[in-house]
C-alpha cells in the first residue's frame, strides 16, 4: 500500500506520454487552448476513477494474497514444528520403554536364574538327604543280613562239617 501513490504517479506518466503527440503532429492537430484544460481534468478524474475501481482493489488483493500465502506457510511451518516435536517425543517415549523392558526382562532373567539355583540347591539338598537316608536303610539292611548270615554261616559251616567226615569215613 505504501508504493500505491508511487504506481499511480508512475500510471499517470506513462498515459501522459502515451497521449502526447510528437511536436509536428501537435501543431497541426492541436493548440494550445482551453482544450489541454479539459483533457487533463479528464485525465485526472480517469486516473481517480482508475486508482479507486482497478488499482486499489487490485494491490489489495495482492496484498491480501501475500498475508494468507504468509500465513498458511507460518500454519505449515508451526504444524512441521509440532509434528517434529510429536515425532520427537514418540521416540523419546520408544527409548525409555525399550530400556524399561530390557531392564524387566535382565530382572526377570536373573529372578529365574536366582530360582533355577534355588530349586537345584534344593533338589540336591533333597537327593542328599534321601541318599543318606538310603544308605542307612542299606547299611541297616547290611548289618541284618550279616547277622542273618551269621547265624547261616555256622549252620552251613556245621552242615559242611559234617558232610565232609561223613564222606571220609
Amino acid at each position: 500500500m505504501r508504493f500505491c501513490g508511487l504506481k499511480t504517479f508512475l500510471y499517470a506518466a506513462i498515459f501522459a506520454m502515451a497521449a502526447a503527440p510528437s511536436a509536428s503532429a501537435a501543431e497541426n492537430m492541436l493548440s494550445v487552448d482551453k482544450t489541454i484544460v479539459i483533457q487533463l481534468v479528464i485525465f485526472l478524474v480517469a486516473l481517480f476513477l482508475l486508482n479507486r475501481l482497478v488499482f486499489r482493489p487490485l494491490i489489495g488483493v495482492w496484498d491480501r494474497r501475500e498475508e494468507l500465502t504468509a500465513g498458511t506457510l507460518r500454519e505449515a511451518e508451526e504444524m512441521t514444528r509440532k509434528a517434529d516435536s510429536a515425532i520427537a517425543e514418540y521416540n523419546e517415549k520408544l527409548a525409555e520403554a525399550r530400556a524399561q523392558a530390557t531392564e524387566t526382562r535382565n530382572e526377570l532373567r536373573q529372578q529365574g536364574q536366582s530360582e533355577s539355583s534355588k530349586m537345584l540347591l534344593s533338589a540336591r539338598d533333597a537327593a542328599q538327604t534321601e541318599l543318606e537316608g538310603a544308605r542307612e536303610t542299606l547299611e541297616g539292611e547290611v548289618v541284618k543280613i550279616r547277622a542273618d548270615l551269621q547265624g547261616e554261616i555256622e549252620s552251613l559251616a556245621a552242615e559242611i562239617s559234617n558232610r565232609v567226615l561223613r564222606k571220609g569215613t
